[in-house]
């Protein structure tokens, strides 16, 4: 029951975080007006995978010098939000991982449900978006990160499952 309790908490922290998260990039976009990824061409790229890319340049993605700073800072405090979170409530290092894996995991699928509720975006699973900016902008469909979103929960709930059946033999 203890677990359940923590798992349930952990949800609710990180689904709030969630929605802050994507108000945060409504305002920049209301404000700066960004169009992301409307002119890509083969030279800025740095690495093309299928479904997977990084570019060279993030003024391109971003061309405001000063909103692509405040982005990768909300990127880089997003990640230490749940850094933290994982230090704080796991006790050994594999449920540190399993808090880390699952709030992000967690985050990362109601990020984009509330852009979708917020701002009808994206328009479908297959739409590009921009995972990160750090080191270099990342891009890939939508699906891409709610699946490895998806992966990164089912492999924390092992872990967690992993630890209850380590605490019962015990």
């Amino acid at each position: 029951m203890q677990l359940l309790k923590k798992i349930f908490l952990i949800s609710c922290f990180t689904i709030a975080m969630a929605y802050l998260e994507s108000i945060i990039v409504v305002y920049l976009r209301e404000m700066s007006a960004i169009n992301y990824l409307t002119s890509i061409k083969n030279s800025e790229l740095a690495l093309r995978l299928p479904y997977f890319a990084l570019i060279k340049n993030p003024l391109v993605i971003v061309p405001n010098l000063k909103i692509l700073n405040i982005e990768i800072f909300r990127q880089v405090a997003t990640i230490i939000m749940l850094f933290s979170l994982a230090l704080l409530v796991g006790k050994k290092l594999k449920e540190k991982l399993a808090v880390f894996l699952f709030s992000f995991g967690l985050w990362d699928i109601f990020y984009y449900i509330f852009l979708y509720l917020l701002l009808k975006w994206p328009s479908s699973l297959s739409t590009l978006d921009v995972l990160f900016l750090i080191p270099l902008p990342w891009i890939a469909p939508v699906w891409l990160p709610i699946e490895i979103s998806v992966l990164m929960i089912l492999i924390a709930l092992y872990l967690f499952k992993e630890k209850k059946g380590n605490a019962s033999t015990s």
